[in-house]
């Protein structure tokens, strides 16, 4: 399916681009809306699930919500289990590993989806 790319569109890539945080579809609705102030929370959640489906950012869904990140590149996800921060872990090996190393039966991965569960740094000053 092609599709065009929109001015909304457009501006919602470039959004996920600029951040690390993994917004939700109301906190890109929030910052898009800064720059098209006729953009509804409707039209992002189209465009994110259009982008997803296509493979242009990533849908994350962390503790029953949909979390998006603009990198696609082969990476994990922590999340901290008292501030919720989502953050990165660029390591393509470990991906890599896990897929060369499944052993399923009638099943051949091609990516993996890793997200650890833990808490972060800030987190782990406070005790």
């Amino acid at each position: 399916m092609v599709t065009r790319n929109t001015f909304q569109r457009q501006k919602i890539l470039e959004y996920l681009s600029s951040v690390k945080t993994h917004p939700t579809a109301e906190m890109v609705y929030k910052e898009v809306l800064k720059d098209i102030p006729t953009i509804t929370l409707a039209t992002v959640y189209r465009n994110l699930n259009l982008l997803a489906k296509q493979g242009v950012i990533l849908r994350l869904e962390v503790n029953k919500e949909y979390h998006y990140d603009g990198c696609t590149e082969e990476h994990q996800h922590g999340v901290c289990q008292k501030c919720g921060n989502i953050m990165d872990f660029m390591n393509e090996e470990l991906s890599q590993y896990v897929i060369t190393h499944l052993k399923q039966k009638d099943f051949k991965p091609s990516t993996v989806n890793i997200i650890f569960q833990g808490t972060c740094e800030s987190c782990n000053e406070v005790l």
